[in-house]
């Protein structure tokens, strides 16, 4: 009897960790992205948007109305503005999608692992 609540106590552990993980992921996809060096916020009014918004409709950051490619001191900072949020959000999305599959596989692959190494062990003649 002790063995299976053993059991029960590393599925919970891993289940509970891999809930956490994918509970930081969500957030991390959820907040405001960081203003940019350039200035203003990555978003389209005053405050930044999140990084899944970002991805998915990159047009919604706030940069403004495009420059004239004849004004190139105007256009290169709108493309740096963009570019930084853009790769803030590419950045913020990806290390979300990572700490996502980790999480799923930590909660499903991390029980396995360790009642199997366990029952290897417990079967081998001692």
């Amino acid at each position: 009897m002790p063995q299976s609540s053993f059991h029960l106590g590393i599925r919970l552990a891993f289940i509970a960790l891999g809930l956490f993980g994918v509970a930081f992921a969500i957030s991390g996809l959820l907040i405001a992205l960081p203003k940019p060096a350039v200035g203003g916020t990555c978003g389209p009014g005053t405050a930044s948007e999140a990084p899944i918004v970002a991805v998915l409709d990159p047009v919604s950051i706030g940069a403004g109305i495009e420059p004239s490619a004849s004004d190139t001191s105007s256009y290169d900072k709108w493309l740096a503005f963009v570019g930084e949020c853009q790769s803030s959000a590419d950045g913020t999305v990806l290390a979300s999608l990572a700490i996502l599959v980790l999480s799923v596989g930590l909660a499903v692959g991390g029980p396995m692992l360790v009642l199997t190494s366990r029952r290897r062990r417990s079967a081998q003649p001692g």
